[in-house]
């Protein structure tokens, strides 16, 4: 793959595009406004909460189910509009008969806490509009499917099953720390390649032009730090392939940085702590290893952030409906250990029997087919409302 294709790659995978198939899938019209009493077939927009929209989407065979939808990340430099993500869903849910309900929330970037927020409202907001459903779920991509674990377990009453797709599910720090360690790391094997370092971004930083392509074309010089990387418990990097594995090794980078700008996740404080990592990995060479761990930039985060990083979520496991696990097997975005950290919080819960891992042999970040998506939905549904649990 070209660095120009890694680029792009990279870029998107930053700003948490999600894809669902090849073919676009065209929105639904947006409402005139004022409106005569819902019903079936009709998308109702509204507004909730400091500048967050919503929108109901219900077809016109509406056999009373709903999904409740939260989007994932969004760079904070965007502006706040509804996510073209859930379109997809309300597309491939609304031909079996399913109404979906999203929001924009109120602001862009790092916002699990606002997420949940404005997500959890719009049962109430639609029940005011349609009526009560007779059926409702709650679902949610990348950072929107920790958005959806946090409701699950925060609200299980509320719910009759989870889909979460792609999701965070290790949590805000674990996902954090990941990104960061790979940059840590990066420094000692490709030094003063990159400005700043895991816990520092200077001011004015270009990601793509300053992070993104000098990470490439210093791994495409020499990969032999790429593998070093790779080889790590603290930078366990998804790839099949030297492509992959640098643009994986770049998304974490990219991703770091964009922690560090995103002042609704860190409010410019350290949030990263190494202090007392030993860092390891059976297949590096211990004079590798010694090296790291000698020369590695240590840092230590700020007790508030950490704090705060609560508010933004740390999964407990407490899992008391049935829950559908959508992943993809290589996700440079949300790796693998995301679903490793879930499983063993139910497991640790006693819950392990209401939770499906369910991976889809391909790279990238919430890469489905239209069908796939219907299928772990449809399967979701038949196990919560007829006890058939699904296959992983």
């Amino acid at each position: 793959m070209s660095a120009r294709a890694l680029l792009s790659a990279s870029l998107l995978l930053l700003i948490g595009a999600c894809s669902g198939g090849d073919s676009p899938v065209e929105p639904p019209a947006a409402s005139d406004g004022l409106v005569p009493a819902p019903r079936a077939g009709q998308v109702v927009d509204g507004t909730t909460g400091p500048g967050s929209l919503y929108r109901f989407v219900v077809p016109p065979n509406w056999n009373g189910t709903l999904l409740v939808y939260a989007h994932g990340y969004v760079s904070p430099d965007a502006p706040v509009a509804l996510p073209e993500e859930a379109e997809l869903f309300a597309a491939l849910l609304g031909a079996q008969g399913v109404a979906t309900a999203y929001s924009s929330f109120s602001e862009n970037g790092w916002v699990v806490k606002d997420g949940t927020q404005r997500t959890h409202q719009l049962l109430g907001l639609f029940k005011s509009q349609f009526g009560t459903p007779d059926r409702v779920y709650i679902g949610g991509a990348s950072m929107g499917g920790l958005i959806a674990i946090k409701l699950t377990e925060r609200y299980p009453g509320t719910y009759l099953g989870a889909l979460a797709a792609c999701s965070v599910a290790g949590g805000t720090r674990e996902n954090a720390d990941y990104r960061a360690n790979v940059r840590a790391v990066f420094d000692v094997l490709y030094p003063g390649v990159l400005p700043g370092d895991a816990a520092h971004l200077p001011a004015g930083t270009d990601i793509g032009a300053q992070i993104v392509l000098p990470a490439i074309l210093a791994m495409n010089g020499d990969p032999s730090g790429a593998l070093v990387i790779a080889g790590l418990d603290q930078t366990p990097v998804p790839y099949a392939s030297a492509p992959e594995l640098i643009e994986s090794i770049v998304t974490a980078l990219a991703g770091n940085a964009g922690d560090l700008r995103d002042e609704a996740l860190t409010n410019g404080k350290p949030y990263f702590d190494n202090t007392e990592t030993l860092y390891s990995g059976a297949l590096v060479p211990p004079l590798v290893l010694g090296l790291i761990n000698a020369t590695v930039g240590r840092f230590e985060a700020s007790p508030a952030v950490l704090a705060a990083f609560d508010h933004q979520y740390e999964p407990s496991g407490d899992l008391d409906i049935p829950m559908m696990m959508l992943s993809n097997v290589r996700d440079p975005v949300v790796p693998g250990f995301n679903q490793a950290s879930y499983l063993a919080a139910v497991t640790a819960a006693g819950d392990a029997d209401r939770l499906v891992q369910r991976t889809v042999p391909a790279y990238g970040h919430c890469v489905f087919t239209p069908q796939e998506i219907q299928a772990a939905f449809g399967d979701l549904v038949a196990w919560a409302e007829y006890g058939i649990k699904p296959t992983p």
